[in-house]
C-alpha cells in the first residue's frame, strides 16, 4: 500500500473504534480524569458514563491485594479509586478495559490483552524487585498494558467492521500497530512517555543503567517467551516458604489476585510446592 493509503486506513479504524458507540462512553468524558482540580463528586459523577462492567473491573483492580487491600482495607466509592489508583493509571484502566469487554468472545484478541496485561504485571513486579520509586513502577506497568493496543484495535475493527479486507493482514498488524498506539496516546492526552514504549522494540539502556523502556521490554519478553512456550499463559514458579508468614500476602498470591481481578485467571499459572511437570529422570538408559 502507499502511505497515503496506510494513513487513510489507520484513520478509518480509529475513527470507528473510538468513539460512544464502540467503546460505550465517549472518550471526551475521560477529561474529568485530566484536571488535578477535579472535585470529589465531579470524579465520583464519571462512574455512571462509563458503564458498569468497566467500573466494575476497575474496583476489583482497585481492591486487589497488590493495591493495598489487605493493608488499607476495600473501597467503595469511585473518588476513593482514583486517589489509590490515580488520574492517569485510572483512565489508563478504562480505555484498555473497555477494549477487553469488546474482545472477551474473541479467543485471539483476548490473549492480545492477556498478554499485555501479564507483561504489565511482570514489569511492575521487576520495577519494584529493582527498588525502584512507585511512579517509576507506574510507568513500566502502565508501558507494558499499552504496548500492544494498536494491534488489539486492529484485530478487533477487522474481526467486527472488515472482515474481508486484505489489506489488513499480519504484515499489516505488525508494521502498523504502534502508530494507531500512539494516536491513542494523543487522543486520551496520556503520558508522552507512552508512545516511546509502544514503539520500542528492544532492551535500551543509557551510560550505566537499563531505562523504563528496558525494563518494560524485559517484562514483555518474559511473558512473549512464556506464552509462546506454554499455550498462551504465564508460568510462575512459587516456591513455598519455610518461615511460617501470612501466605495471603506472598507475591504469588498478589499476582494472582491481579489476573483474577480482570477475568484472566485462565492465563496464569502458578506452580507451587515444586511441581514437576514430568518424571524425575533417575539416570538409567534403555538398551
Amino acid at each position: 500500500m502507499e502511505r497515503e493509503e496506510i494513513i487513510n486506513l489507520l484513520n478509518i479504524i480509529e475513527a470507528k473504534m473510538i468513539d460512544k458507540v464502540t467503546l460505550g462512553f465517549s472518550p471526551e468524558v475521560l477529561g474529568v480524569l485530566d484536571n488535578v482540580e477535579s472535585s470529589n463528586s465531579e470524579i465520583e459523577l464519571l462512574k455512571a458514563r462509563i458503564g458498569n462492567e468497566i467500573l466494575m473491573r476497575v474496583f476489583n483492580v482497585a481492591n486487589s491485594a497488590y493495591y493495598g487491600s489487605l493493608r488499607k482495607g476495600s473501597i467503595y466509592t469511585f473518588y476513593e479509586v482514583v486517589t489509590r489508583l490515580g488520574m492517569t493509571h485510572t483512565k489508563a484502566l478504562i480505555i484498555i478495559l473497555a477494549l477487553q469487554i469488546l474482545a472477551r468472545d474473541d479467543r485471539e484478541i483476548e490473549v492480545i490483552f492477556a498478554r499485555s496485561f501479564a507483561a504489565s504485571v511482570v514489569g511492575k513486579v521487576l520495577a519494584q524487585q529493582f527498588g525502584l520509586r512507585d511512579d517509576i513502577v507506574k510507568k513500566v506497568e502502565l508501558g507494558a498494558l499499552f504496548s500492544e493496543i494498536g494491534k488489539m484495535i486492529i484485530v478487533l475493527y477487522k474481526k467486527l467492521h472488515a472482515p474481508d479486507d486484505y489489506r489488513i493482514n499480519d504484515d499489516f498488524i505488525s508494521k502498523y500497530h504502534p502508530y494507531l498506539g500512539e494516536r491513542i496516546v494523543e487522543k486520551f492526552a496520556l503520558p508522552d512517555y507512552l508512545k516511546h514504549m509502544i514503539f520500542s522494540e528492544n532492551i535500551v539502556i543509557e551510560e550505566n543503567y537499563i531505562t523504563i523502556s528496558g525494563i518494560t521490554h524485559i517484562a514483555i519478553n518474559i511473558v512473549s517467551s512464556s506464552f509462546s512456550k506454554h499455550h498462551d499463559r504465564l508460568y510462575i514458579e512459587a516456591i513455598p516458604s519455610l518461615n511460617g508468614r501470612d501466605e495471603s500476602t506472598a507475591l504469588d498470591k498478589i499476582i494472582e489476585d491481579q489476573f483474577n481481578a480482570v477475568n484472566l485467571g485462565k492465563y496464569l499459572r502458578i506452580i507451587r510446592k515444586r511441581e514437576r511437570l514430568l518424571p524425575v529422570y533417575d539416570g538409567r538408559q534403555k538398551k
